[in-house]
């Protein structure tokens, strides 16, 4: 089965100078799906799940793909209060052990689900250090 993106996001500026409401535009209409909050270095993406928002096969809550892939939109850390927890990861975290599920039918974009059992900012934290760094274009190992 193919998948067909027709959703966008939109960042819409708080009176704040860093920091944005995210919006999904879906055929259905528009959904908020957040927060982005650039006035720290690193950028925050924070959310609200609730029960219901819980996928339940999984044990795993989900975000947007576009916004989780997006070379656009900067940010490192993920917040989800979750049933009054803070659950704390990365995105690249959120993208290496997550899975990518279509709800297409439900009306529900392309979706990238984590596990309860994988949040944790210290998972993240030691995950990313076990990714090489890249290194850099003009950065030689050898001298001619």
């Amino acid at each position: 089965m193919q998948y067909k993106n027709t959703t966008s996001l939109r960042l819409v500026q708080l009176q704040h100078k860093n920091k944005f409401e995210v919006l999904l535009s879906l055929p259905s209409g528009v959904r908020k799906i957040g927060f982005l909050d650039l006035s720290h270095q690193e950028g925050i993406f924070s959310t609200y799940r609730t029960r219901k928002h819980l996928f339940r096969k999984t044990n795993s809550l989900g975000l947007n793909h576009q916004l989780l892939t997006s070379n656009e939109i900067k940010f490192k850390w993920i917040i989800m209060d979750f049933e009054e927890q803070m659950l704390v990861t990365t995105r690249q975290y959120f993208l290496a052990k997550g899975n990518v599920l279509i709800f297409g039918q439900q009306g529900f974009e392309l979706q990238v689900f984590l596990p309860l059992s994988e949040f944790g900012k210290e998972k993240a934290l030691a995950f990313e250090q076990t990714i090489p760094a890249q290194p850099s274009l003009f950065q030689s190992t050898q001298h001619l």
